[in-house]
C-alpha cells in the first residue's frame, strides 16, 4: 500500500537542472491486475448548462450509486434534479454558494489579495465539498469527474475504486482533447514535446483523516497530490473522454492560470529528483521562473518563424500575458504561498475531525449550510 510520508532528504540538485518536464509519467502506476471496487458515489463540479451531465446521469443510474451536481453559473440544482427524474437516474444536486460552511484557508486568502495572479473559480470549493460530506457520511471512497467529460463507463468506475485498496488515488486516462495549461498546449503547437497528465476531473480518492484539502488555486488537483509528502503515486486504469475547447479564445485564461501553473510544476520537477516539497525556497523558485520565461521565448520564437494567421496571433498573445504574469511572481511569494498552504493542512485535519456524522447527503449538505435536491429511483 503506498503510505504517505515525506522523502527523505538528499543533496539539492543544481537549480540550474530544475524546470518544465514535458511529462510526469513516472508518478503513475499501470496496474495490469484490477480488482473492482465500489464507490458509494461520483461527484461532479458544474457550471455549465445542467443538459452537459446526461452522461454522468447515465452512469450513476447504471452504477446505481448517487451523481453528487455540485452547482454554479449557468447550472441550477432544482433543473438538475428535474432531469434526473426524467432519466430516473440517482442524483443529490446542491447549489454552491458562499454560505458554505468551509474553512477560510490562509493559502487562498493570500493568493486573493494578489488580484494579477488570483484565479476567480469555484471547482476547489466544490471538491473539498465533497470531501466533507463523504467524511461525515462514512463514505471511505468518491469520485470527481468534470462536467464535460464522455465515454464514462462503469467498469471504469469500478476499477478506480478497486485500486484505491492499494492507492490513495486512482484515475483514468484522458483519450480525449489534451487537458493542458494554455502554455503547455502552446508547446505543442510549435513542436515541443508536452505530455498530458491526470487530474481531478476523472479522479477517485480515499478518503480518510490524513486525506488533504484543494487550495483554490489553478492545478488545485496536483497540489492535492503533493500533500505533505513528494507527489503521490497514482493508479491509472479506464479512460474517458475530454470534449475540445479553445484554450486560446481569451488571454485571461492563460492569466489566470499562471501561478498556478509555475507552483505545481515547480513541485512536480523536485520530484525528478526525489526532493520534498522543502526544498522550494527561494533561490529554486527564482532558478524555477527564469527557467519558466526563457520557454515561453523559446515558444514565441517559434511561433514568429511560423506561417500568420489568426490563430497564431491568439497564441502568441495569450503567451505574451503569460510571460507577464511569470514575470510579475516573487520567489518569497511562492515560499510564503506554501508556507500556508501546509499550516492550512493542519486547519482541514481539524475540521474534518470536527465534522458531525450524517446518515444522509441532505443532512450532510445542510450541517454545511447549503440545500440539497435529491432524486432517488424507486426500489
Amino acid at each position: 500500500m503506498v503510505e504517505r510520508g515525506m522523502t527523505a532528504a538528499l543533496q539539492l540538485p543544481a537549480v540550474r537542472a530544475v524546470g518544465h518536464r514535458y511529462s510526469h509519467g513516472h508518478l503513475l502506476a499501470h496496474p495490469t491486475q484490477v480488482t473492482p471496487g465500489d464507490v458509494p458515489a461520483i461527484v461532479v463540479p458544474t457550471v455549465r448548462n445542467p443538459a452537459t451531465m446526461r452522461d454522468s446521469m447515465l452512469l450513476a443510474r447504471e452504477l446505481q450509486r448517487p451523481m453528487i451536481a455540485l452547482c454554479s453559473r449557468w447550472s441550477s440544482a432544482e433543473v438538475v434534479r428535474k432531469q434526473a427524474q426524467l432519466l430516473d437516474a440517482p442524483v443529490v444536486a446542491v447549489d454552491v454558494t458562499d454560505q458554505a460552511k468551509l474553512p477560510n484557508f490562509s493559502c487562498d486568502t493570500l493568493l486573493a489579495a494578489e488580484k494579477k495572479l488570483n484565479r476567480a473559480n469555484d471547482v476547489s470549493i466544490k471538491r473539498n465539498l465533497g470531501l466533507s460530506v463523504a467524511r461525515m457520511l462514512r463514505w471511505q471512497r468518491i469520485a470527481f469527474l468534470d462536467d464535460d467529460l464522455t465515454g464514462l463507463r462503469p467498469e471504469a468506475i469500478r476499477a478506480a475504486g478497486g485500486l484505491l485498496s492499494d492507492y490513495n488515488v486512482s484515475a483514468m486516462r484522458n483519450v480525449g482533447f489534451p487537458d493542458n495549461s494554455v502554455v503547455c498546449h502552446a508547446r505543442r503547437e510549435v513542436g515541443l514535446p508536452q505530455d498530458v497528465f491526470v487530474g481531478g476531473g476523472a479522479m477517485a480518492v480515499r478518503v480518510n483523516a490524513r486525506t488533504p484539502f484543494f487550495p483554490t488555486v489553478y492545478n488545485e488537483d496536483w497540489l492535492f497530490l503533493v500533500g505533505r509528502r513528494n507527489v503521490e503515486q497514482v493508479a491509472v486504469h479506464g479512460r474517458v473522454t475530454q470534449e475540445p475547447y479553445d484554450p486560446y479564445l481569451s488571454p485571461e485564461r492563460a492569466r489566470s492560470e499562471e501561478f498556478g501553473d509555475c507552483l505545481a510544476e515547480g513541485l512536480f520537477s523536485l520530484s525528478e529528483h526525489e526532493r520534498p516539497m522543502q526544498a522550494a525556497d527561494e533561490r529554486f523558485w527564482r532558478a524555477f521562473l527564469d527557467n519558466r520565461v526563457a520557454m515561453i521565448d523559446e515558444i514565441l520564437a517559434r511561433l514568429d518563424r511560423s506561417r500568420p494567421d489568426e490563430r497564431r496571433t491568439r497564441i502568441i498573445q495569450a503567451l505574451k500575458v503569460a510571460r507577464g504574469r511569470c514575470q510579475i511572481i516573487d520567489p518569497a511569494f511562492c515560499v510564503r504561498y506554501l508556507t500556508a498552504w501546509q499550516a492550512d493542512l493542519d486547519v482541514w485535519k481539524r475540521f474534518q475531525a470536527g465534522l458531525p456524522r450524517h446518515a444522509d447527503p441532505v443532512a450532510a449538505f445542510a450541517a454545511l449550510g447549503l440545500k440539497a435536491y435529491v432524486h432517488l429511483p424507486a426500489t
